[in-house]
């Protein structure tokens, strides 16, 4: 059994389609959010939101791209993995669902005290409007977890008793900067892998983005998509691959333990794999786009794919299309999580889920 910790925003995801709803569009427009934005709520913002969600109908269901992952890793192993997450869910409705999905998946929430810690735990709550072709922009209301979830929650024992930390690569950005200073100074101390996860926001401070790319430079695995990875090197995407190829390989030369491999998504055009001595590509599962329901949680979903191949021991190229299949049925859902993502592979894969079974 494998071990897996993590920390990051738990958020509740309310998404309402775009067609037919001028406020909601109005509000769009005046934030100037457009398909595949991320934009930040203040109280002020989240009420005007809010005022132009009543009246529609909309599907409220768990988020946030740590606990998409890892459920759905979780639900694809079953038994071979724990997984122990650092999190606030919040009182109330939405925290309530936040927490039963974690119950559900077999993820334990940490520090276990929650939520008689603190009286007052405010959900975090993403809007997320779908455009008619299925593409997203996501509104987030982040609630009070940054002030609740403080670095000394973080138990040193939490990180020894695992075998995996999965890092996000904007908790520097969410959260008080020591909490990921303190979980990349605990993993490396305990010598355990790192999963590290690129920044999702353009706005990276240049301590932000000292801090990430030094964690980047002793992972042992890298998840992001293409958008992201420009971003980070602002290069083209081709250069920008062969920049973190050139990091792995630095990794490889310095001697540090284990392989490198980084999956980098790219949309339509599939997924990039990425090794210390080259950069294979995999195809997507195709869809019509009338198929497509949101794009919401693809990549997640992808990432657990991944991610359950590598812990198998499976060929990279195997993994890969592991995880573009899922992300291909996941597009087919309204929601950011495939529900019973081990069924899914089965029915549509069914030579796959053999290779991930006998792994």
């Amino acid at each position: 059994m494998t071990r897996i910790l993590s920390g990051d925003i738990l958020i509740a995801d309310v998404i309402a389609p775009l067609d037919g709803n001028q406020p909601l569009w109005d509000l769009v427009e005046k934030y100037h959010m457009g398909p595949g934005n991320k934009q930040s709520l203040d109280e002020i913002q989240l009420n005007e939101f809010s005022s132009a969600l009543k009246g529609v109908s909309v599907t409220v269901t768990p988020g946030g791209s740590s606990a998409n992952m890892l459920t759905t890793l979780s639900k694809l192993l079953g038994k071979d993995v724990e997984v122990r997450f650092l999190g606030m869910p919040g009182n109330g409705t939405y925290g309530e669902t936040i927490r039963s999905s974690l119950n559900e998946s077999g993820i334990a929430l940490v520090p276990e005290r929650f939520p008689q810690c603190c009286s007052h735990m405010e959900s975090a709550v993403s809007f997320v409007f779908t455009y008619p072709d299925g593409q997203c922009t996501i509104a987030t209301y982040s609630g009070n977890a940054k002030e609740v979830l403080k670095p000394a929650m973080i138990a040193e024992h939490l990180v020894k008793n695992s075998e995996i930390l999965l890092v996000q690569g904007s908790l520097w950005h969410k959260f008080h900067p020591e909490f990921s200073d303190r979980l990349l100074k605990l993993c490396e101390r305990h010598h355990r892998q790192l999963w590290l996860t690129l920044p999702t926001q353009a706005n990276l401070t240049q301590d932000e983005s000292d801090k990430f790319m030094h964690a980047l430079s002793s992972a042992n695995m890298v998840f992001g998509n293409h958008a992201e990875l420009e971003r980070l090197y602002s290069l083209p995407l081709e250069q920008a691959l062969q920049h973190m190829q050139k990091t792995f390989r630095d990794r490889e030369r310095a001697g540090g333990e284990g392989r490198t491999v980084g999956f980098i998504t790219q949309g339509e055009n599939g997924a990039a794999i990425v090794g210390a001595h080259g950069v294979d590509y995999v195809q997507p599962l195709h869809l019509e786009i009338s198929e497509i329901q949101n794009t919401l949680g693809a990549g997640d979903t992808a990432y657990a794919g991944f991610a359950a191949g590598y812990l198998k021991k499976l060929p990279d190229a195997v993994s890969a299309h592991i995880a573009m299949t899922l992300a291909g049925e996941k597009l087919r859902i309204n929601g950011s999580r495939l529900p019973d993502p081990k069924t899914t592979l089965n029915t549509v894969a069914p030579d796959l889920a053999q290779m991930l079974r006998n792994g």
